[in-house]
């Protein structure tokens, strides 16, 4: 038996509400992946552990040949676990033991046990923390456990938060000055605040050698000519609740290094108050979450929402795939959708409101960040990563995206979309649904409303509220930049959800109708996402497309441009053309990759398909299945390159005035503007231009 991979679902997981360990196995053996799963569970148990969740299914690519030619089954074990080490060491030590009967050896399972009780021991919460907990989770307060290796707790989330450490007792709510003596835990928090610290054994710190760089913060400004500087230095002072502080800092590959962080708090006594807080805290130490998941649109919406929340005053933590800001601040980079950056916002001492975009790949790999969440969004299910991770159909992607609207108090839906109609039947006992549409005469809206339920729909071109049976007019979509004038019927769409989703969390109308109109959703705000460059007689989208549902729906914005919002017929012009450069990802199969090009050629007047990210397959694959699709269906002239940047080029060059001309699927909007100063120096200054952030 080997185990090929394994992971933690540290939250609500595809399988389970409880933390989970999950791992994809090989065996010859019959009935291995039972076998593992029921021996793990019992190793716990007979130490104590109070787990009872347990699940073995075949994986994919079931059927594997043994270098002996004999035949093994791929299987992926889920086992509940409450300690994370624990639940892989018993892991790990059941597939020991099976091992060892395979080869007709004896199981020495009391040896095995022991082992494991000693572990569980080295880790077990004193028994005042215990007491805490148990407290803390009675009340429905989030408890989080900051390390196994120590007894650091956290209780609550943001600006409302708690730390409670059981020799801590003379110290303020987040145990500042504790933690400047405890440089571990220290170390633990500026970690999970996503900021780099110097490598050191756990138990055996030793300090780096090197200059440090010291860095004063005074009333919570870092005083330093450096923006990167300043902001690692803010950002570890506001972790441990300093307003003044002394940081000294490391050189670092991407960022500076957290060493150390010195500081003179005042004394406080709070820490004596803590239980009578928590039990006299109205919120239970929780702030507002919304939870935003879907195939297409979730990055806009969360952007939406964030900006509105933003807006209206709150000190906001937002994480998406345009990274980590709290309170405007940047804290991280790049895709930051899933539970560590979740984790991140939700632990950062300045969050008052958090706004947290959830795709499925951080659902799958860590499960929720959180238990429960105030508004759960659901934008949409469509084809997209499906034969990944055990999720094959559509229907089971549907079930992985509800685990958001499944935790959430108030959960909005799309009624015109069934996978999200039905997620429904999934929420949680005594959550509410809101529906929203963009059609004023879905059924699923009208029953709804007929019944007394709150929804936003679309009529008339003017987004409309209904709550508590009062209807209410919103704004015209048109007004919504983000919208295009109305073009970008999917970003209408997502204005719905934002609206549904803020009202929902009790913002007005007026507040609503201001973050939406304020919205910029553009390359330096919102890259990647229907940016929309002029040059000259021609219009260039760049959009992150890339999968059929979002090729369609970016068809409607690039053919309304190319008719020039109706102009063409009124002055009696042919409207221009739409050249579409586009791809999808290796990893996706061949049906998906075969649907991708039919799509687009239903679509675009002419495609340009290029080869981006192979995955496994051999270069130039992907891009062939996409346009050997494309053709199979008639209509658009093909052509296939194997890179972006030659693509692009023979599109641009073909482009007449009056068309516009798609490129999806990119990474970044420097590889548009590179892929054109090559041949046009001048347009890509213009689009470098129209990129850059607004002074």
């Amino acid at each position: 038996m080997r185990i090929l991979q394994q992971r933690l679902l540290r939250g609500a997981n595809l399988y389970s509400p409880m933390p989970c360990v999950v791992a994809v196995i090989e065996s010859p053996l019959a009935e291995a992946g039972q076998q593992l799963a029921y021996t793990a569970r019992f190793l716990q148990q007979a130490c104590g552990e109070a787990v009872t969740f347990m699940h073995a299914e075949l994986a994919d690519n079931t059927m594997v040949n043994e270098a002996g030619g004999g035949i093994a089954v791929r299987w992926r074990v889920v086992v509940e676990y409450t300690l994370e080490h624990m639940g892989q060491a018993a892991l790990t030590a059941a597939a020991d033991l099976i091992a060892a009967t395979g080869r007709g050896e004896a199981p020495d399972v009391p040896a095995a046990v022991a082992s494991l009780r000693a572990l569980a021991a080295s880790m077990q919460l004193p028994p005042a923390a215990q007491a805490v907990l148990r407290e803390a989770s009675a009340l429905g307060i989030p408890v989080q456990r900051i390390s196994e290796h120590a007894g650091l707790l956290r209780l609550g989330w943001g600006q409302r938060q708690w730390r409670y450490l059981a020799h801590a007792d003379d110290d303020n709510r987040l145990l500042t000055n504790t933690l400047l003596h405890e440089r571990q835990l220290m170390r633990s928090l500026l970690i999970e605040a996503q900021l780099d610290v110097p490598a050191e054994d756990f138990h055996a710190p030793q300090r780096q050698p090197g200059e440090r760089l010291r860095v004063q913060v005074l009333n919570g400004e870092a005083q330093h000519p450096d923006p990167a500087v300043r902001s690692v230095a803010q950002r570890a002072a506001v972790t441990l609740g300093l307003t003044h502080a002394q940081v000294d800092l490391l050189p670092g590959r991407r960022a500076p290094k957290v060493d150390a962080v010195l500081a003179a708090p005042p004394l406080s006594h709070e820490q004596h108050g803590l239980l009578r807080a928590l039990h006299t805290d109205p919120a239970k130490g929780r702030i507002p979450v919304i939870g935003i998941t879907g195939t297409n649109g979730k990055t806009t919406t969360t952007l939406m929402i964030a900006h509105a929340v933003q807006l209206a005053g709150f000190r906001t933590g937002c994480a998406s795939t345009q990274g980590i800001t709290v309170a405007g601040d940047l804290y991280g980079e790049g895709d930051c959708t899933g539970y560590w950056s979740h984790r991140a916002v939700l632990a950062s001492p300045q969050t008052e409101f958090a706004v947290l975009e959830t795709a499925r790949g951080g659902l799958l790999k860590r499960g929720l960040a959180y238990d429960r969440c105030s508004v759960g969004v659901m934008l949409n299910v469509s084809d997209d990563h499906l034969g990944m991770d055990g999720v094959d159909t559509v229907e089971q992607l549907a079930r992985v995206k509800s685990l958001v609207v499944s935790a959430a108090d108030t959960a909005v839906l799309n009624a015109d979309d069934a996978h999200c109609v039905a997620a429904r039947a999934r929420l949680a006992p005594g959550a509410r649904a809101v529906y929203f549409s963009m059609k004023p005469d879905n059924a699923v809206l009208l029953a709804h409303l007929a019944h007394g339920g709150d929804a936003v729909w679309l009529e008339n071109e003017v987004i409309m509220l209904s709550q508590r049976q009062v209807r209410q007019r919103v704004m015209p979509a048109t007004h919504i930049p983000a919208t295009s004038g109305g073009l970008a019927r999917y970003n209408i769409a997502n204005s719905l959800a934002a609206t549904a989703a803020l009202a929902a969390s009790g913002f007005t109308v007026m507040q609503i109708s201001a973050g939406l109109s304020s919205f910029e959703s553009n390359a330096a705000t919102n890259p990647l996402r229907s940016n929309v460059f002029e040059l000259g007689a021609m219009t260039i989208v760049l959009d992150y497309a890339h999968n059929p549902a979002a090729y369609a729906a970016l068809a409607t914005l690039a053919r309304g441009l190319a008719q020039g919002q109706g102009q063409s017929k009124a002055t009696g012009q042919a409207p221009g053309r739409v050249l579409a450069v586009v791809t999808s990802p290796g990893d996706r199969r061949d049906a998906d990759l075969t649907r991708t090009g039919a799509t687009c050629a239903a679509h675009f007047d002419e495609l340009f398909v290029y080869e981006s990210t192979s995955r496994g397959r051999a270069h130039g694959e992907a891009a062939q299945i996409i346009a050997d699709g494309a053709r199979a269906s008639g209509g658009a002239a093909i052509h296939t390159y194997d890179h972006a940047a030659a693509a692009v080029q023979e599109a641009y060059l073909a482009c007449r005035p009056g068309d516009v001309l798609v490129f999806a699927c990119g990474t970044e909007v420097a590889t548009l503007i590179d892929a054109i100063r090559a041949i046009d120096a001048p347009a890509a200054a213009r689009l470098e231009q129209q990129a850059a952030p607004a002074a």
